[in-house]
Formats: structure tokens, C-alpha cells, sequence
């Protein structure tokens, strides 16, 4: 995370050394102000930024090539004489993150949440709403999207990144991303490069990748952000092949601006630069290192780095300023502001809809009364009620009001509002503690009364304790666990309601004990809530939820056998109960109207149409990673990715294991049928081309989205694994209704790269194409020859 008050006064210092050993004291001697030719919008940004750059001292050049302390995490301050803007960045790669005004910008579900929505123009609406957040609170950098492959499952930033396991999805959703983000005038940066898979040792990892395995899987996402222009890359913490990603020739200069073609600038990550590597192919530095400011000048003015990198780093910082509209359309908004509007608020409900995936819909358990009457539902674990929707570092952004499951139930069921607040000292009890032994949402807070207000108004809460001395409200679902503590005063925030209105009941328990299996006895269903978190800075230690949500599972399963578990996860998770419950829906990290939208799937108002961007496997590390793979040998300190191209389900498909539930899962409560006779397949031969047109069916009750997935096998001499996602495309199709659905595959779909001649070759030969449901439900088959 960038902790900016660390490096203030150092920053300060670093710049007045800058200022004090280059600008001599009679300021008059600095150049006057110029004719601003390059102030005209109608040149092109190419010609704009040299104009500018001709206007430039060495001192105000490396002024752009390092942060400075500011209001935002990254700052590049404005250069008055020459009125170019100062840079504003700020996290994160799925919002704009504000931990000192939370609650202050929109708490949108996660990039790997998007990801699972498989739909391109959703993911570009996403990323035009937080850039239209960005520009309102003066940021004009966003510090994201994350496109990172997941290699490791357990990587503890999983959920920050929009590829899922797969490059191909990856590449698809990136683009609009940017765009969005862009058109707002606000640059975009793509991260992080390159191959920061994992967490664990990330400061000082080296990741051990050959180049045909890079160019495969890992760059890809990449190289589409690049196409759909980008303005900056921020290079990652860990080596690469023996040298750290920001002073890393090879990747830096060589893959990514020679070999993708990437014409904007580099930024490090807060605190990994190693070197002044401006000639490596970095471009600016951020303010927690020392080798682009007073070290860059020493090093220009005694020859030692020509004055032209300089030159180049600044041309390519300009060129994107000007290509963005940084100049032409400065934003007049300021941190302070409070951003989140309705339509982004409701943007984050939909995401989440079409983001939640159904695993599993047993004897058509949902939606909640399609198979018969429900007058009675249990709902069971603490995230019904505070549930966490985001992850943790620097893509965690705080909500003002998260939907809870629990009061979107009751609202929808029985017609009922939360109701208001009842804090009143009378209902305390002074020198209790409401103590659960798990994982408790905190918000600072002045007094008891405070953080009763605070536990009534956030949307997730029942009952609170409050921390005297450390003025530290904990927000809870239950009163269960008290035991005595002088310091701490506990409370209810709400009155007494009503379970049951008529003769419908909405019951909870945070538990099975106390009641809580007779509660589920009683009821028509009981619907399970369980969570898993991440976050930046460590990896997860494995993919399964608590023993103490297992447990719960199980128990409830054990006594109604129609139980429902809603599981939020940062990723892929274990699911050993899978056999013994009827319904599973996955939402992901799901943002602030996770309540909202689960309830809207659980009563059929919305059609489930997620589909996994990653496998779920039967146990951990089921892919066999060695030590030496993950987490590396020498304690974690150098990672092989001898594995190759088997990522992901690709592994899954080479060994011939059948995983949990496999890549592209995701059922609907509608029923799809693929025509296997009523497709057409036009071809160009040069370069190859294949359009091919597949008629579906939805023979359900429901008007939903289905996503037709076309996978591809090359021929057996180009060595890649049995199949690999080629093209796809999300469909509504109305009950009853039959759509023709178009998939493409270009040059490049048939093309592996080649190491002998360092670029894109089509292989020759017989290509098998599976189209289907999900990477394991293939529908139709056929074969192409090239």
C-alpha cells in the first residue's frame, strides 16, 4: 500500500535538494515564458508534446520523472511557466479509493467480479463510470485496471485483476476498460507488468518465465490494453528472469515498447525502483525512491545517461497527457468531493447481477418458489448481515451503505424497510463485550452513542461494541460471545421486529447452535452465508472457507435439505459440501449492492448468466505445483513457471482431471439448446480467417443471457494444450425464442509464437473447435484445416 506520510518530509527534502543545487537564487535568470505553440488542439499529440518538450529545462523534465509529496498517492506537480497540469493518482484498479473521506466514491464490485460477467460492453461501462469518479475528484491517473493472468490460485490479488486465468478473457475485457476510463480524460494504467502472480516475497521474488510462455499467457491482456491506448504501464515489484520488473531491459524496453508496440510511459510501483533505469526503459519514479530526481541530473550533467532518454521518458509522458486530454480538458474537482451517484450505485448493482455465478441448482431450488410455495426462510451466518464486499490494499474502496443481504430479504419477502435506529443509552450494556471470535468490520467512532449510529446507519449491522480507549466501533451481526471488559460498551442499534409479517418469516442466526437448527427445521429453505477474503501484500493460505462456515454448511444441510450457500470469495474456493446443499451461488467480491443483487437472483426479479474466469478445484494445489513453482525455492525467493502454457484450465485439460466445476461454468434457471446442424462457417484463407454462426434456443420459462464460448484445438505439432478460449460473445435470448449467434477467429487465433524468429506464426494444419456452455459443456464440434 503507499503510505505517502511516511515519505513526506523525505519527499520534501529530495525536492528542495533538486531545487537548491539546480536553480541559482536570482530567479529572473530563468527562461521567460514561451509562445505556447504547443497549445494548439488541433495538432497531434505527437507534435504537441515535442513542441513542449523543446520548451523544457533539464530541471523541469526530471521534476516530471519523479512523485512528490500531495493530496493524492502519486503526485507530479504542476509546472506553472509552462502550464502543464499536475498529475493526480490515485488507487485503485476498481474505484476510486479514499481512506481518509470513505464512503466518498462508489464501492463497485471487483475487476475478477467483472471479469465473470463475460460481457465486454458491461466491463466498459464499468470503467467510464469510475473514470467519470476519477475526474470528479481531480485525479486525472487511475491506478488501474489489473490484468494479470491468475497463475497461483492462492495469490492474495486475484481479485484486483480482469484476465481471470485466461488471456484471451482477459484481452477482451481490457480494452473497454480503458477506453471508459479514458474518454473521461483521465489516463489509465495498466498493471502490474510483468508477472506479479503472486504475493508472497513479491519485494524481492524473481519469477523464472520462458519467452514463448510469456508472449502466451501473460502478455496478452497487455497487448490489448496497448491497442486500445493506454496512456502508462506501472512496472511490478518482483524480477523477472534474474532482473526486477522496473529496470528489467528485456521487458521493459524490448517486450513491451519494441515487441507491443507500447508508445506511453512506465511508472514504478511505490517503492520498486532499484536503479536509475531510465535507459532500461523506466519513466518516472514514484516519490518513495531516490534515482530519478538530484541522482538523473548528476548523472545527465556528467554524461553518464545521454539527456535524450530524459528527453524520450517526458515525450512519452506529454504524449499521452495530450492524447487523453489532460491540457484540453483539466478537471476542476477536488478530493473532498463525494462522488457516487444513483446511476453508479445501480451500475454496481448490475455488475453484480450479471457477475453472480450459479453453480448449482439442484431440483430447480431457484429461483426461491418456482417449484412450490416458500412462506418461511432461514438465513444463517454473519456475512447475511455484515458481509465484506471488497478486498484489501490498494483495490479496497470503502462504501458509504453496503446492501446487506439480510434487510434486501426481508424488504423483498415481506415488505418491510430497515427500520430506525433505537440508540438510547437505556438498551447499552455497559462493560460487555459482544466478543465473536472472527474477522469484525471497524470504524472509528466519538462515543457509544456514535458508534450506535454509525452500526444503524451503514446498511450491514445489528448489534455493535464499542471501544472506549480506542474509540473503535465494531459493527456485528449477533450479541453472542459476551464476556466482561471495563472498556467496552455494547448495544443493540435497531428495536425489536418482527420475524414474520402474515404468514411469511424471514428468521436469523449467526450460527447453528442456540436454536439456529431448529430455525432451519422450520423453514421451506435455509440459505447460507459464508465469505473468504484477500488482499494486497500476502497470499491466501488456502482456497477454502473457515472451519467454522464449513461446519455451518454442514450442519444446517444435515437437518433441511433444501440449503442455499451464498459464498463470497476473492477467487477460486473449495466447495466440499457441494453434494450435500442444492443451490450455490458465487457473487465474488461483489461491492456495495451485493444485498440488492443477491436478492434479485435468490427471487427470479434477475437471471443468473456469470460464468467463472477461473476454475474451482476439488482441493488445494490441485494443479501439482511444486515448491520450486509456488511459492519458489530459497523460502519463496525464486518461482519457475515450468508449467508453461499449462494455466488454468489448460492444466486441468492436459492431465485429464475433472476439477469442481471447470472454467466458464455458470447455469441459468433457463435452458439453452445449440442447433448443431444450423451453423454456416464462411473462410479467408490469407490471412486466415473463420466466422462461424450458431443458432441457440432458450426452451425456459425466463428471458436470460447465455454466453457461447468457442474453444480451439491447434494441431498437434504446435505444442499447445488440448484447448484454448478463442472467442465468445453474451446473448439475450427471449423465452421461446431462437438467436443466431456470430464467432470470429482472426490470424492471431490460429497463430502460437515462435521463439526462433521471436514473433506470431499460424500453425499448419487440422484445428478442432469445441463450441459450447463452459470449457467442459461442449455443444457443438468441428474441424478446420489450414
Amino acid at each position: 500500500q503507499k503510505k505517502m506520510s511516511v515519505f513526506y518530509i523525505f519527499s520534501v527534502l529530495l525536492i528542495c535538494s533538486v531545487y537548491c543545487r539546480v536553480l541559482p537564487k536570482d530567479q529572473s535568470v530563468l527562461p521567460t515564458p514561451v509562445e505556447r505553440k504547443w497549445a494548439n488542439p488541433h495538432l497531434a499529440p505527437a507534435e504537441r508534446a515535442r513542441l513542449l518538450l523543446d520548451d523544457m529545462t533539464l530541471l523541469e523534465k526530471v521534476t516530471m520523472l519523479h512523485g512528490s509529496p500531495g493530496p493524492y498517492i502519486g503526485n507530479i506537480p504542476a509546472n506553472t511557466r509552462l502550464q502543464i497540469p499536475s498529475l493526480n493518482m490515485n488507487d485503485g484498479p476498481q474505484g476510486f479509493r479514499d481512506d481518509t473521506r470513505p464512503g466518498t466514491s462508489t464501492s463497485f464490485p471487483s475487476a475478477l467480479t467483472v471479469a465473470a460477467a463475460w460481457n465486454a460492453e458491461l466491463a466498459g461501462r464499468w470503467g467510464n463510470a469510475m473514470g467519470e469518479e476519477f475526474f470528479a475528484k481531480g485525479s486525472n491517473i487511475q491506478l488501474g485496471p489489473g490484468m494479470n493472468v491468475a497463475r497461483v490460485p492462492l495469490n492474495g490479488r486475484n481479485f484486483e485483476y480482469i484476465s481471470g486465468e485466461d488471456p484471451f478473457l482477459g484481452a477482451t475485457l481490457v480494452g473497454p476498460v480503458i477506453q471508459g476510463i479514458q474518454q473521461n480524460h483521465v489516463v489509465a494504467n495498466a498493471k502490474h507488468w510483468v508477472h506479479n502472480n503472486q504475493e508472497t516475497n513479491r519485494g524481492t521474488q524473481d519469477a523464472n518465465v520462458d519467452e514463448r510462455t510469456r508472449f502466451e499467457i501473460y502478455y496478452p491482456p497487455f497487448e490489448a490494453a496497448v491497442k486500445a491506448g493506454v496512456g502508462s504501464y506501472m512496472c511490478s515489484y518482483n524480477k523477472i528472469n534474474g532482473v526486477y520488473s522496473c529496470e528489467n531491459p528485456q521487458t521493459l524496453a524490448g517486450d513491451l515498447k519494441t515487441s507491443l508496440g507500447f508508445d506511453g510511459w512506465v511508472m514504478s510501483d511505490w517503492g520498486a525502483t532499484h536503479s536509475t533505469s531510465i535507459i532500461q526503459g523506466l519513466d518516472q519514479e514514484m516519490a518513495s525512491s531516490t534515482y530519478m530526481g538530484p541522482t538523473l541530473i548528476s548523472l545527465v550533467e556528467n554524461g553518464t545517461i545521454p539527456e535524450s532518454y530524459v528527453d524520450a521518458s517526458v515525450n512519452r509522458i506529454l504524449g499521452a497527457m495530450f492524447k487523453v486530454g489532460l491540457f484540453d480538458y483539466p478537471s476542476s474537482g477536488v478530493i473532498t468531493n463525494n462522488v457516487t451517484t444513483p446511476e453508479h450505485v445501480n451500475l454496481a448493482r448490475e455488475i453484480s447481477v450479471e457477475s453472480t455465478v450459479l453453480l448449482k441448482n439442484q431440483d430447480n431450488i431457484l429461483p426461491l418458489g418456482f417449484t412450490g410455495p416458500v412462506s418461511k426462510i432461514a438465513l444463517f451466518g454473519s456475512p447475511a448481515i455484515i458481509p465484506t464486499v471488497h478486498g484489501g490494499g490498494s483495490g479496497q474502496v470503502i462504501p458509504a451503505h453496503t446492501s446487506a443481504p439480510f434487510w434486501a430479504i426481508r424488504k423483498r419477502f415481506l415488505g418491510t424497510d430497515i427500520p430506525s435506529g433505537n440508540c438510547s443509552a437505556s438498551g447499552y450494556e455497559y462493560g460487555v463485550d459482544y466478543f465473536q471470535n472472527e474477522l469484525e468490520p471497524q470504524v472509528s467512532a466519538a462515543s457509544t452513542q456514535d458508534c450506535c449510529g454509525k452500526c444503524s446507519t451503514s446498511g450491514s449491522c445489528l448489534y455493535f461494541s464499542y471501544d472506549t480507549v480506542n474509540k473503535i466501533c465494531y459493527l456485528k451481526s449477533a450479541n453472542i460471545g459476551r464476556k466482561s471488559s471495563p472498556t467496552i460498551n455494547s448495544g443493540r442499534a435497531f428495536p425489536d421486529f418482527p420475524e414474520c409479517v402474515g404468514s411469511k418469516c424471514v428468521t436469523f442466526s449467526p450460527s447453528a447452535d442456540n436454536g439456529g437448527s431448529d430455525q432451519a427445521k422450520a423453514a421451506d429453505v435455509a440459505i447460507v452465508f459464508v465469505e473468504t477474503t484477500s488482499g494486497e501484500g500476502s497470499d491466501r493460505t488456502t482456497l477454502s472457507y473457515s472451519n467454522d462456515a464449513n461446519n455451518l454448511i454442514t450442519a444446517i444441510a444435515a437437518v433441511q435439505p433444501n440449503t442455499i450457500v451464498v459464498g463470497i470469495a476473492p477467487g477460486a474456493v473449495l466447495t466440499p459440501w457441494a453434494n450435500q446443499v442444492k443451490g450455490i451461488l458465487i457473487p465474488f467480491f461483489p461491492g456495495q449492492e451485493y444485498g440488492n443483487a443477491i436478492t434479485s437472483l435468490l427471487f427470479g426479479d434477475s437471471i443468473p448468466s456469470g460464468k467463472l474466469p477461473l476454475t474451482f478445484p476439488n482441493f488445494d494445489n490441485e494443479v501439482n505445483f511444486t515448491t520450486s513453482q509456488y511459492p519458489g525455492d530459497n523460502n519463496g525467493e525464486e518461482s519457475y513457471y515450468t508449467e508453461k502454457l499449462e494455466v488454468g484450465y489448460r492444466w486441468y485439460d492436459a492431465h485429464n482431471v475433472t476439477p469442481a466445476f471447470p472454467f466458464g461454468h455458470g447455469l441459468s434457471y433457463s435452458k439453452f439448446d445449440y442447433s448443431e446442424d444450423s451453423y454456416v462457417l464462411f473462410r479467408a484463407r490469407s490471412p486466415p480467417s473463420v466466422s462461424l454462426f450458431v443458432n441457440i434456443t432458450n426452451n425456459g420459462f425466463y428471458d436470460a443471457k447465455e454466453v457461447v464460448q468457442l474453444y480451439l484445438g491447434f494441431p498437434s505439432s504446435a505444442g499447445e494444450p488440448p484447448q484454448q478460449l478463442k472467442a465468445f460473445s453474451k446473448v439475450f435470448v427471449k423465452a421461446g425464442e431462437t438467436v443466431t449467434v456470430p464467432l470470429f477467429l482472426d490470424q492471431r487465433s490460429f497463430s502460437y509464437y515462435d521463439v526462433e524468429t521471436h514473433s506470431w506464426v499460424v500453425a499448419s494444419g487440422t484445428f478442432n473447435y469445441y463450441i459450447g456452455s463452459s470449457s467442459r459443456d461442449i455443444r457443438i464440434s468441428g474441424q478446420i484445416n489450414l
